[in-house]
């Protein structure tokens, strides 16, 4: 297991470099995968918000409730901990935890940047109202930037979550070949999932990031749709047995260490008719062309147009989709998408999905979706369960 002190420590590093070109001398971190990507720690249950306050005045810092302080000092990566509120024991600088950061930041002016995406109108209010600040800045866009090239660590969890999700999509396509309903498929991908996560990734937490309200303990999950629900994009499975002359799209997430992977196979059910047969095949020829040219150097927006000169050759131009995949990484929705204006050129590092595909409600959809890595001179597929046609014979 690769330690990811040295790496955090690197990020904030690169966080520092950032700040001073747009002169800035602290910023708070909120997001909880923000927070996750400057300090390794996840409190699971954000009702009492951690933070990550970084200075190149100060020392920075994690600032956590004093109920996750244990937590915080075991897993987080910062030495520093501070505590706001009350729980047992445990010495707080204040109740609240901007009137915590007052005590640590002091009296001083500053010029501070938040995540202008994340933070409420009342917080900033309150910031403003017990911090003496001298400008306000959106960092939102430059945290995005740093995070889009992902570290050795980063990787490391994601070729692991990979295999969950292969294991998660291919049990339940197995469920369904063997006459199971979308909901039992599922449940057994998501056993699957648990008994490979017990046997092989138990050092490793698989817990996303929750809310105020609610925990997310577990992210191995399997959702299941079959033709006009496709359009859903994402749904609860039903106890829907498919039929010959559908079309079923089984899905998986999970994460590794924070880090999620995705993994989509869309599937027909015996015959099915022409018109999403030649869906079927144009989405295999979009995938084609996006590997095609897919290497450093390319834009996403080049991606993108490749993958939807297939659907238009198919007749499908007026079902195009807005894009052909998206960021991998603490958000299962990550920066960037691959989308026309999008000019950003892809560099070694980047994780991202390839998934062109078609929906709508009047026949269902198609969707094959990997997560691939780029490299040095290519790409690896880190999900890599079996990519072509897929046919449950019934």
């Amino acid at each position: 297991m690769i330690n990811p002190n040295s790496f955090v420590a690197k990020r904030i590093q690169n966080l520092k470099k950032k700040m001073v070109e747009k002169n800035l001398d602290t910023v708070i971190i909120a997001r909880p995968e923000n927070v996750f990507y400057f300090s390794n720690f996840n409190p699971i249950i954000n009702s009492h918000p951690a933070y990550v306050i970084v200075s190149l005045k100060k020392e920075d810092c994690l600032l956590v409730h004093c109920i996750r302080n244990d937590h915080a000092c075991k897993e987080g990566s910062l030495e520093n901990v501070q505590l706001y509120g009350k729980w047992g024991a445990n010495v707080a600088l204040a109740m609240d935890p901007i009137e915590a950061m007052r005590v640590l930041l002091g009296s001083e002016p500053l010029r501070l940047g938040l995540e202008g995406n994340y933070a409420s109108i009342s917080w900033v209010s309150k910031l403003q109202s017990l911090l003496t600040l001298t400008s306000v800045t959106d960092v939102t866009d430059d945290i995005a930037m740093l995070k889009i090239v992902k570290d050795e660590y980063e990787i490391d969890c994601m070729r692991r979550a990979a295999e969950l999700v292969d294991c998660g999509v291919g049990t339940a396509i197995e469920a369904l070949r063997g006459g199971a309903h979308e909901a039992l498929a599922c449940t057994e991908g998501q056993y699957a999932m648990r008994k490979m996560w017990h046997n092989k990734f138990q050092e490793y937490e698989v817990a996303g990031f929750g809310s105020s309200e609610s925990a997310q303990i577990d992210s191995c999950v399997v959702w299941s749709m079959a033709n006009e629900r496709i359009a859903y994009g994402c749904d609860c499975p039903q106890a829907y047995t498919p039929v010959a002359g559908d079309l079923v799209l089984p899905m998986s997430w999970a994460r590794i260490g924070g880090y999620a992977v995705e993994n989509e196979r869309a599937v027909m059910v015996g015959e099915v008719d022409e018109l999403r047969r030649r869906a079927y095949a144009s989405m295999l020829k979009a995938r084609s062309n996006v590997f095609e040219i897919l290497r450093p150097g390319t834009t996403f927006e080049a991606l993108y147009t490749t993958a939807m000169s297939a659907f238009e050759d198919a007749g499908f131009s007026s079902i195009l989709p807005g894009r052909c995949g998206h960021g991998m990484g603490l958000s299962t929705h990550e920066f960037p998408s691959l989308a026309k204006g999008n000019k950003i050129a892809l560099a070694p590092g980047m994780v991202f999905t390839v998934e062109p595909g078609l929906m709508t409600k009047d026949w269902g959809g198609v969707r094959h979706s990997d997560t691939v890595l780029v490299t040095e001179n290519g790409y690896e597929l880190l999900t890599k369960y079996e990519n072509g046609e897929i046919v449950i014979v019934k």
